[in-house]
């Protein structure tokens, strides 16, 4: 019998155990509306304006400023859905939007497999994408509106399509130009794909098609910078609606270029870049990325030291392990994916180890090494399939070694590693499931129904009852300035910013005030620390005119001139 018959029905179980995975990693989240905290408010905003013909706008903000941020990919989505389902309605869209997400998750699993079999046997195929698939992040930021997940699903199938036997030359050119710039298109992290797709000509040689490629990849990329130009241009930009609304730390409302340019974009004070610190900024940020290619491969340095130091406390009953200890499976795992991505391109698999390279090389320049985990979760597949590459080498070259001692030592090792990786992945997704179930559930933005959702914990819900008492006190006119503005202008209807980030308290005061700001709200949120760091002392002291009218745990609604509002606390 050949091996061709026996490969189908192990293809079929193949497809159907990740397709299997996948949903039953979705099953306890496909109820409520999708997760629109962080950039997702921002996704969301956007995307609703271009659904009701407002252009490219950010609704929240005093005057709806036009948008130069994010490329509109994403949001475009949002608005197929508004449309629709004839709905901007954050709660009845949202929900909508959770099963798209679930369907898109399911295709990425199926998308993964498909790339995984170019590389591997059916085996390793399905293990190296399910290791994919159990990653915290790619599960985590699939909760959200976040583009991580429609950008690594087009990331993957452009990868999968470059790799195929060859293909009509047009065809070919047509729908790798697609994907490329779709991904640009929902992600600015999507010129890796576009530079991936020209190194790919340039490494195989053929000038012509490099001229081509780069022609084609200049129309999204040019067109998107063109209507950057046009709006900083534009005298709406050069006078917006309040003083510091185009601020290079408004990271919403300026370009990516401003916001990385200076040196810390929550520590404004700190200055801009110049080109030696941006080199040093590359240099140490290179220095930490062997360990976060190997968090992106299994699990985070904090889901490994909590499972090992519960492990070693349970059996041994000795010290905590060092962190030095903790991080070895994570280089082992790092250097394994290095070593695939090398025989990738020996074996002129360019587009694979060209696009891992050119997104480690942009993740690099930014100034924000606390968000690795995150720029690199589009990666987790690629770089779980480069590391069983490196892996299966290693243990064919050991194979050929005279010496027994070698060959069982790689074979304990690579199942040793394999063992322990899938036991903290499993961990951590225990973790933070149960967590997700205790943790206390997200109000649907304001609505009698509450819900589910990853790391809302009771600082989170603080901050939401301090921004329904705003819903339910303040006037329609009032504008807050609060951590996360996006999400208050969805529940409350109210004008919302960020507090300037402004070093002297007095210059902060006279910002707000110039707003004018009526309401901040001081919270105990831990991803963003601004208004703790740079609002309260502005607002605070005996001569302030601020004063607290809502208070719950250590969050406190401020309000100007307050005498007369209604004061209160839960």
């Amino acid at each position: 019998m050949s091996a061709a018959p026996l490969r189908r029905p192990l293809c079929a179980w193949s497809y159907l155990g990740v397709v299997a995975l996948a949903v039953l990693l979705w099953l306890p989240r496909l109820s409520g509306p999708i997760d629109l905290r962080y950039d997702a408010g921002v996704y969301y905003l956007l995307g609703t304006s271009l659904a009701q013909g407002d252009g490219y706008r950010i609704a929240s903000e005093p005057g709806s400023p036009a948008a130069v941020q994010y490329p509109p990919g994403l949001p475009l989505i949002v608005a197929a859905e508004a449309k629709i389902f004839q709905t901007t309605d954050p709660v009845e869209l949202g929900r909508w939007l959770r099963r798209t997400y679930f369907v898109g998750f399911v295709a990425l699993a199926v998308a993964l497999l498909a790339l995984a079999r170019t590389q591997l046997s059916e085996g390793l195929a399905a293990a190296a994408t399910c290791l994919a698939l159990l990653q915290l992040n790619t599960y985590l930021l699939s909760d959200m509106l976040f583009a991580e997940l429609p950008f690594g699903l087009t990331s993957v199938c452009f990868v999968w399509w470059l790799l195929r036997p060859s293909e009509h030359p047009r065809r070919r050119e047509a729908v790798g130009f697609l994907l490329a710039g779709l991904g640009f298109l929902l992600r600015s992290a999507g010129i890796a794909l576009l530079a991936a797709w020209v190194a790919e000509a340039v490494l195989r040689r053929r000038w012509g098609l490099v001229a081509l490629r780069v022609l084609l990849s200049l129309l999204p990329f040019g067109g998107w910078q063109a209507y950057v130009s046009r709006v900083r241009a534009s005298p709406e930009y050069q006078h917006p609606a309040y003083t510091y609304q185009r601020a290079p730390y408004q990271f919403y409302n300026v370009t990516y270029a401003e916001n990385v340019a200076l040196v810390d974009p929550f520590r404004p004070e700190l200055g801009k870049v110049n080109a030696r610190a941006l080199a040093s900024r590359f240099g140490e940020n290179l220095a930490v990325i062997p360990s976060a290619l190997g968090e992106a491969i299994s699990s985070t340095f904090g889901f490994w030291r909590w499972a090992l130091n519960d492990l070693q406390d349970l059996v041994f009953r000795a010290r905590p392990i060092p962190a030095w200890v903790v991080r070895i499976p994570l280089y082992a795992l790092a250097a394994l994916a290095c070593v695939g991505l090398v025989l990738l391109a020996m074996r002129r698999q360019w587009a694979f180890p060209a696009f891992v390279a050119a997104s480690v090389a942009l993740v690099c320049a930014t100034p924000w090494p606390g968000q690795f985990s995150r720029y690199l979760a589009p990666l987790v597949g690629f770089l779980a399939i480069a590391a069983f590459v490196g892996a299966l080498w290693i243990r064919q070259s050991a194979s050929t070694s005279a010496s027994p001692l070698l060959r069982r030592a790689a074979r304990w090792m690579l199942q040793g590693l394999a063992g322990v990786t899938v036991a903290v992945q499993l961990f951590t997704l225990a973790q933070v499931f149960l967590r997700r179930q205790t943790d206390p559930r997200m109000p649907s933005l304001g609505r009698p129904e509450q819900h589910h959702v990853f790391y809302h914990d009771r600082t989170w819900a603080s901050w939401e009852k301090a921004v329904e008492w705003i819903g339910q006190h303040a006037p329609p006119d009032a504008i807050v300035a609060t951590v996360a503005p996006h999400l208050c202008y969805l529940w409350t209807g109210r004008k919302s910013i960020f507090p300037p980030m402004e070093a002297n308290p007095d210059v902060a005061r006279r910002l707000l005030e110039a707003v004018p700001v009526s309401y901040v709200i001081v919270d105990e949120l831990t991803f963003l620390d601004i208004t703790r760091l740079y609002a309260e002392p502005a607002i605070t002291g005996p001569l302030s005119p601020w004063h607290v009218v809502y208070s719950v745990g250590q969050t406190r609604v401020f309000a100007r001139d307050a005498e007369n509002e209604t004061r209160g606390t839960p």
